[in-house]
């Protein structure tokens, strides 16, 4: 599978998680970065896609 451009160039644009002393640091990474203004993103996972949105109260909802 191949990356968008877009995808790519957010990858490559995001901050490097910041190391507290664990080998597994969790990576964090902003909806405003994620988003890029839309309302609704589509992620893919193990073959399926999945729909993640933001409703009308600011909260999120992942979706098969």
């Amino acid at each position: 599978m191949t990356r968008s451009r877009g995808v790519q160039a957010m990858a490559d644009s995001c901050p490097k998680p910041a190391t507290t002393g664990s080998n597994n640091p969790t990576p964090v990474i902003s909806s405003k970065t994620l988003f890029q203004g839309r309302r609704m993103i589509a992620i893919e996972h193990n073959g399926e896609r999945y729909a993640l949105r933001i409703t009308a109260t600011g909260k999120l909802i992942l979706t098969k």
